[in-house]
């Protein structure tokens, strides 16, 4: 550090340029993520269910399954609406402890574009319960071999959170003791 500061300024400069042009994983770059808040309603028998992608990352995936670009500003809300819907019942599912795939119902989205956020709330019913569920979260793992999905579980007090990386796309619920 003390040679660099004996350097002139320029060279310094000229450094640090070549230094980031050649090692890529130095260059700024996109994180690739989605978080899913989950709460088991033991009165409703429902997974409620609020998943938080990047609105960027998220019309990547519309406009592939699309075979278009989608935008949200270029679609009208039913129809953004019905592509995230179809797009989130494939990579997005749960299945009962008997191994039987539990629906999705549609609750809504909410868009937080300064913040390149979009919300989806759906519910999905599980009458005997969240734990020994097996969720499969593969969000937009088919367009970024970086994503990384979490799912925090949550039922009375009890508390699992579950971390999908590249190529772990389903996983039990598990409670600790």
């Amino acid at each position: 550090m003390r040679l660099l500061l004996l350097l002139p300024c320029r060279v310094v400069l000229w450094l640090a340029a070549t230094l980031v042009a050649a090692v890529p994983e130095l260059r700024a770059h996109p994180i690739h993520t989605s978080v899913a808040e989950v709460d088991y309603n033991r009165s409703s028998r429902k997974l409620e269910v609020a998943l938080r992608v990047f609105l960027d990352d998220f019309e990547v995936a519309l406009s592939a399954q699309a075979g278009r670009p989608v935008t949200l500003a270029t679609l009208s809300k039913a129809d953004f609406d019905t592509l995230a819907r179809t797009y989130l019942t494939a990579k997005f599912t749960v299945r009962r402890p008997d191994g039987a795939l539990a629906p999705h119902e549609w609750v809504g989205r909410e868009i937080k574009a300064a913040d390149n956020e979009l919300w989806l709330y759906f519910e999905i019913p599980l009458a005997t319960g969240v734990e020994g569920a097996r969720l499969h979260h593969a969000l937009l793992g088919e367009h970024f071999p970086n994503q990384i999905n979490s799912v925090r579980v949550r039922d009375n007090g009890r508390l699992a959170t579950l971390v999908f990386l590249p190529r772990q796309t389903e996983k039990t619920v598990k409670f600790r003791p």
